[in-house]
């Protein structure tokens, strides 16, 4: 009986640590069971407790003697590197002997300073053959093959109560599962990143008329009056606006009374023609001052009869305030309104220099009235400018014109909105970044 006695105090302490694992109530618990009690069966001089191993990379959870884990002292930095070689080893999966001969040259001088002579390597398999992690333990005596068997038998009690706090969600899968979804996250942003997509673009857009008539000034004045309102309906031969008829009239009389004594002094160079040689010669210069003159009035009252400008064609007149234009003086040929069939409208946008984009004939654009924010309008691409110009709101931007569906109702003049522009397809990583490409581009000068 003598003889079994240390077998069976052997027995009942492993049933005892076997007993301290399953009744660990977190895996914090049976780290501290693995690294201290552990000593009542194998005697050890140092015990580390390390998650991982197969998966990720070993991280020192317990040490014995140790309550609260320094992660920066050298000893752990030390521990950690060298279980992760370790671990890549093909006996990683069985309890072995680890001497100083048996660990990478990188790691000889960490284990003089922090190993003692021999060491034990203890993995923890858990029963779905997954390595939860393992156990180091260093002593200066060497491993006897009694104490291997007991290392294994207790890893395995130890591995099944660590599965069984932890769960299967703390297993492989889980700890591997912020590295697969990082992974697969990522994967799917570069996929989504390279999704080609139409580049599209706003601006701001007004209808106008797609074959306006223009109305300029016929002549150098000012203008008196102005007869229609703006988008009011013109018939052919209506008034548009007068020019002050003042100095016209005046020019006019000046011109008759001019043309009057031209006349009366050619009647009375011909009645004395036929007494004196000389009249005779006056007859060709007064008749010839007397066309001038005639001319002068003919084009004075030609002038005159210039004064009020009449429309040519039916439509609508679109022009800006008739204040505006009242005593202002213009030149010949200024414009100062236009007359458009309402029936054939246009889109004109302003595409400012920044958000330009590669446009084609017939891409898609869509307006987006002011006055029906929710409602889109389908257009098509007609006709872009070469060079930029700077608009009223001193932007620089290009024209670009735009025609709408012949079988929509058209749209009136003067209506304002916003218009999306489509252009050619590019991953959506560039239409994402387009903007501060650009702008980083600028700001570097290249």
């Amino acid at each position: 009986m003598q003889a079994t006695d240390p077998k069976l105090r052997g027995f009942s302490t492993f049933l005892q640590l076997e007993r301290s694992a399953r009744h660990a109530e977190s895996v914090e618990a049976l780290g501290f069971v693995a690294v201290n009690e552990t000593r009542r069966l194998l005697n050890f001089r140092q015990a580390v407790l390390a998650a991982g191993g197969e998966s990720s990379r070993p991280r020192v959870q317990a040490i014995s003697g140790v309550s609260v884990l320094e992660r920066d002292a050298p000893f752990v930095h030390w521990t950690e590197k060298l279980l992760a070689d370790l671990a890549g080893a093909t006996t990683a999966r069985q309890v072995r002997r680890i001497g100083p001969d048996d660990v990478p040259t990188k790691h000889q001088a960490g284990w003089t300073e922090f190993a003692a002579g021999h060491a034990l390597w203890v993995p923890l398999i858990a029963p779905d053959g997954e390595m939860l992690g393992v156990l180091w333990l260093t002593r200066d005596a060497a491993w006897s093959d009694g104490d291997l068997v007991l290392a294994e038998r207790l890893a395995d009690c130890y591995a099944h109560a660590w599965r069984a706090l932890a769960g299967r969600k703390a297993g492989r899968h889980t700890r591997r599962w912020p590295r697969v979804a990082a992974a697969v996250a990522g994967i799917g942003l570069l996929a989504a990143l390279a999704i080609p997509v139409p580049q599209s673009a706003l601006a701001p857009a007004e209808v106008v008329a797609a074959k306006p008539r223009v109305v300029a000034a016929p002549m150098d004045g000012v203008i008196a009056q102005v007869h229609v309102s703006p988008n009011q309906s013109i018939a052919p031969g209506q008034k548009l606006f007068s020019f002050d008829a003042t100095e016209l009239e005046s020019q006019a009389a000046v011109a008759r009374r001019a043309l009057a004594i031209a006349e009366a002094e050619l009647r009375r160079a011909s009645q004395g023609a036929f007494a004196d040689r000389e009249e005779t010669a006056k007859l060709r210069v007064l008749e010839t001052k007397r066309d001038l003159r005639a001319a002068e009035l003919a084009q004075a009252e030609e002038r005159l009869s210039r004064v009020t400008v009449t429309a040519e064609r039916p439509g609508v007149a679109i022009f800006t305030d008739p204040n505006e234009w009242v005593g202002r003086p213009v030149r010949t040929g200024e414009r100062v309104m236009q007359i458009a069939d309402p029936n054939e409208t246009r889109l004109r946008i302003d595409l400012p220099v920044a958000d330009a984009i590669q446009l084609t004939r017939g891409a898609q654009v869509a307006l987006f009235l002011d006055v029906a924010p929710l409602q889109r309008v389908p257009a098509k691409l007609a006709q872009a400018s070469y060079e930029a110009a700077k608009t009223p709101d001193n932007i620089l931007a290009y024209r670009v014109y735009a025609d709408f569906p012949t079988e929509l109702p058209s749209q009136r003049p003067g209506l304002q909105g916003t218009a999306k522009l489509y252009g050619e397809e590019v991953p959506l990583a560039l239409h994402l970044f387009r903007r501060p490409l650009a702008s980083a581009r600028q700001w570097l000068g290249l």
